[in-house]
């Protein structure tokens, strides 16, 4: 409990000011004292989550055995495919290298009647003062080639001093030819291995979600807080929701619940359930919807209520609807408000309702409205009343339409 003092400060970009704050004490000034004990306060604070397994399973059909029987019924018409294209593959290739061994060869033949073999030479030399003799260096060229040698005769090495030499070598080089292809007799039949249908899989099964729950806490001095929530999924999937207050002040107490089911038997069904309590605030929430193969059925009902010092407000709302028989459709709308201020010298009385109905068929299509609302008070102690009502409908069919409206109004 320390006073707080602020000094006048200067608004940056600004010629304003804010005022000087001294000795304002929190604990005194803000109400805390009249419900805190101390201003030491501690909380305890408690957050659990859970899940179960679940130990059912859903099945999803995979036709797995279509796809085993079109294998094995065209595991051989496949081979003869592979085969062909092999054979077509390898005869392409063996005619194109023996036409292009015939040009080569036939290239070669003309080549060599036409031309004379060269021989290019170096001339031999003798080193002084080593006294060492080397003799000509000879390249013998191809017949059809000039770029191409076919022999080579190396220099002869000859110290004349010592009479040590190094004898000439002829290297003769092969000719260039392609050699003639043969293509291997087992590679013209491919056998594929005999295929076995596997055993026959026509179902995965995925784990079904399980149960979870959620438990959260908080308490201290001023408010206590507990949470609890859960989805549930048994033989219905079940979800709760329950939140609940305890304080020393009463506007913070409330109590929140919700619970929404899905069941899956005899078709599709969706209930929730709300409500909420509070000093100020309350309402609840009930809805139904359900689906079959032959209709399906709606029904909604809400309420609403607000209670503070100034105003009493109470709203109800209401909407069934099925396909049993014919598609039909009811609203029903209701608002009921009081608005008190004492400062305002004001008093005003009021409810407004309207409904709705709606009915369709392949032959005819039907609407009806009504509206009525009410006003009665006074504004700054002048006083104000009126009432307005409404009707209006209309009727198609293939024959024609007819519709009316009606209006009402005092004050």
């Amino acid at each position: 409990n320390i006073p707080l003092t602020i000094p006048e400060m200067n608004i940056p970009y600004t010629t304003l000011t804010t005022p000087p704050l001294r000795d304002y004490s929190l604990w005194e000034q803000t109400g805390l004292k009249e419900f805190l004990k101390t201003t030491k306060q501690s909380f305890d604070l408690s957050v659990k989550a859970k899940y179960k397994k679940n130990k059912e399973k859903h099945s999803i059909a995979i036709p797995l055995g279509t796809l085993y029987k079109f294998i094995s019924q065209n595991i051989n018409s496949f081979g003869r495919h592979i085969e062909n294209s092999r054979n077509d593959a390898l005869d392409f290739l063996t005619r194109s290298y023996n036409e292009a061994k015939l040009k080569f060869d036939k290239y070669k033949v003309e080549n060599s009647l036409n031309r004379v073999p060269r021989t290019f030479q170096t001339p031999g030399y003798t080193i002084p003062i080593v006294n060492i003799e080397v003799s000509p260096l000879i390249v013998q060229m191809s017949a059809f080639s000039h770029l191409i040698p076919q022999a080579i005769s190396t220099s002869k090495i000859t110290i004349l001093d010592l009479g040590f030499n190094v004898p000439s070598y002829t290297l003769t080089l092969p000719s260039i030819e392609l050699p003639v292809l043969h293509i291997p007799k087992n590679l013209l039949k491919i056998s594929f291995p005999d295929f076995e249908e596997l055993k026959t899989i026509n179902n995965i099964f995925i784990p079904a979600m399980g149960n979870i729950t959620y438990d959260f806490s908080f308490k201290s001095t001023v408010i206590t807080l507990n949470t609890n929530a859960g989805l549930y999924n048994q033989s219905d999937i079940v979800a709760h929701f329950l939140s609940s207050s305890s304080s020393v002040i009463e506007a913070l107490q409330y109590k929140l619940e919700g619970t929404s089911s899905l069941t899956r038997k005899r078709g599709l069904k969706l209930a929730t359930a709300l409500s909420l309590n509070n000093k100020f605030l309350g309402g609840t929430h009930d809805s139904t919807i359900s689906l079959t193969k032959k209709s399906m059925d709606v029904s909604l009902a809400t309420s609403a209520d607000v209670h503070i010092p100034t105003l009493r407000m109470n709203f109800k709302q209401e909407l069934t609807g099925n396909t049993k028989s014919k598609p039909i459709v009811s609203s029903s709308i209701e608002l009921k408000y009081d608005f008190n201020s004492t400062k305002l010298h004001s008093t005003v009385k009021g409810a407004v309702k309207h409904k709705l109905n709606l009915e369709s068929l392949t032959s005819y299509f039907s609407i009806e409205s009504s509206t009525s609302g009410n006003i009665k008070g006074s504004i700054f102690s002048r006083e104000y009343s009126g009432t307005v009502a409404s009707e209006a409908n209309t009727y198609l069919n293939p024959k024609g339409t007819r519709s009316s409206v009606k209006l009402h109004g005092a004050s």
